[in-house]
Parts: C-alpha cells; sequence; structure tokens
C-alpha cells in the first residue's frame, strides 16, 4: 500500500469524492491519526474527512489512477525541489 494526503474542503465535495472512489475495484483507506474508514464509505469519509487532512492508501500497483481520479483532492507540497 501507498499513500498520498487528500483534503476534502466540505461535505458537499463527499458525494464526488466517494463516487470516485467508488469507481475503483481495489480497496481504498482514509486515514487520519489512530482512526482508518473505508474510503467508499460515505458516512466513514464524512465522519473523519471534511476539512482535514487525511491520509489516503491504496495498492502501491494502482496509485497512479487514484491519483489521477482525485488529483482535486490530493494535497499538493508547499515545498518545491532546486
Amino acid at each position: 500500500m501507498e499513500t498520498v494526503k487528500i483534503s476534502i474542503p466540505d461535505s458537499e465535495a463527499v458525494n464526488d469524492f466517494v463516487n470516485k472512489t467508488s469507481s475503483f475495484s481495489f480497496d481504498l483507506n482514509l486515514g487520519r491519526g489512530s482512526r482508518i474508514v473505508d474510503a467508499k464509505s460515505f458516512l466513514g469519509v464524512l465522519f473523519l474527512g471534511v476539512g482535514n487532512v487525511c491520509d489516503l492508501s491504496a495498492p502501491k500497483e494502482y496509485m497512479h489512477l487514484v491519483e489521477e481520479k482525485l488529483e482535486e483532492y490530493l494535497v499538493k507540497s508547499a515545498f518545491k525541489a532546486s
């Protein structure tokens, strides 16, 4: 599994996020601290993810698909390599 940082800005974006994650045939987990929920669960994402930076975990071989489909939710690093 690999992890990326994501942020879901508001409760209206949860439905879009869950619809996109539900289209994947593999498991996705959303975590913050010691709590982990299924990233395809509307209630789980609503409970954990709204307004917070969370870790989204997916199988390494599918991470490129996840990053492509969920690009608008990815947290971009403020630092760039020189």
